[in-house]
């Protein structure tokens, strides 16, 4: 009997952990003379029933294992396959995510594509027979990113890039580089790596078709713009490599997402604070200095919102929001005397003249605004990344 381990990810999956092993199971009978095992690989944070549901499993069903494992998809499935080959000795290594989204069946599909000789098979929603039956934006999302991989990475002809469902033989995992590969990271960039790894190391692939569908239950723990980053910032790493640079660009831009967020949120803000700024001196009469003052502190509310409900969204801090506004506006405070101290330097120094760009006649008091932008902006992320959104968690 040929043994095949299905490893199963999970971060509070308790509504659907039961069922997703269940099904997993379902697909023995129609894969004669194969062994099913599953390994569940709860992720340390869960908080819900997980680990006692899966546990309960274990004691039900002998092929049913279970390990707790540091936060990260990519962890769960690497420690996932790691423990079956030392545990369980299986012919074909496979993974599918245990939320349900990917109906169960395709693990037939997966396995028969190895018999045939590949080293890799992948489940994919863009081949004869594959489903997506997401919401448009999400569609819309998987399309993008599997374009933009496969123009920047390639191979061309492999079109899902995005999700778990995939075998492989454990000849071909060992051949992978864990060192080169991101799989300690907490994205989800772990998929399109592990194809392109897998590709480095001599993969020969073929994709079968899956139907993917929205969760049986719970929430989607995939943030879009999060991923779109990390495949955006990934793909370039990865280019990079393969023309012999050794940067580590997908290392340096993870740990500079937040700034990145915040930059955005900055450019908004910059936007909301020119146009009253230009309102107030054009149909108020202020001074510059003076519009300055008031638009910028327009904008200070502005970029709050944002802020909370965006950059730092996930920021576990123990001050409410009013308190986080209240702190926010004497950060913000600095920034806006910066703001105004530059203002009425250049305005003092260099008056109210136009200089002639292109045949356009433009104010200076343009040019005075545009020269707070990055003094201002480094003072308000320095400050509110160690106060405003400090993380205090325990």
């Amino acid at each position: 009997m040929k043994k095949l381990t299905v490893v199963l990810p999970t971060y509070n999956e308790k509504a659907n952990i039961k069922r997703i092993v269940e099904k997993v199971f379902e697909q023995e009978k129609n894969l004669p003379g194969w062994e099913i095992n599953i390994v569940i690989a709860d992720d340390i944070r869960s908080s819900d029933e997980t680990e006692q549901i899966a546990k309960e499993l274990v004691k039900k069903n002998r092929n049913v294992h279970f390990i707790k494992v540091e936060p990260g998809l990519g962890v769960g499935l690497i420690k996932g396959h790691q423990y079956a080959l030392t545990h369980l000795k299986p012919d074909i290594l496979a993974q599918l995510d245990a939320d349900g989204q990917v109906v169960p069946d395709v693990l037939i599909r997966l396995v028969k594509a190895i018999e045939e000789g590949n080293s890799l098979s992948i489940g994919s929603r863009f081949v004869s027979g594959g489903k997506n039956q997401l919401s448009f934006m999400r569609r819309l999302f998987t399309s993008g990113a599997s374009i933009f991989y496969r123009i920047i990475v390639g191979p061309w002809d492999i079109r899902e890039v995005t999700n778990s469902a995939r075998a492989f033989t454990p000849e071909l995992f060992a051949k992978i580089n864990l060192d080169r590969l991101p799989w300690k990271e907490r994205t989800f960039i772990i998929q399109p790596a592990f194809l392109h790894e897998a590709v480095l190391a001599g993969a020969k692939y073929k994709e079968v078709p899956l139907v993917f569908k929205n969760r049986l239950e719970g929430y989607s723990k995939n943030k879009v713009f999060n991923y779109t980053y990390d495949i955006v910032t990934y793909s370039l790493d990865a280019r990079l490599h393969m023309l012999g640079l050794n940067i580590p660009f997908f290392r340096i831009s993870r740990k500079a997402k937040t700034l990145v967020k915040f930059s955005l949120v900055g450019m908004v803000g910059t936007l909301v604070d020119f146009f009253f700024y230009k309102m107030f001196i054009n149909y108020l009469s202020m001074t510059p200095a003076t519009s300055k003052g008031f638009s910028t502190e327009i904008a200070i509310i502005n970029n709050f919102i944002m802020n909370n409900y965006w950059t730092f969204r996930y920021r576990k801090t123990k001050t409410n929001i009013w308190q986080k506004l209240g702190i926010f506006n004497l950060v913000s405070l600095g920034g806006l005397v910066i703001g105004v101290l530059i203002v009425k330097f250049l305005h003092t120094t260099y008056g109210d003249g136009f200089i002639s760009i292109l045949g356009r006649s433009i104010a200076y008091n343009n040019f005075y605004f545009f020269a707070t932008i990055l003094p201002v902006m480094l003072w308000n992320f320095t400050v509110n990344h160690f106060i405003t959104w400090r993380n205090q968690e325990d």
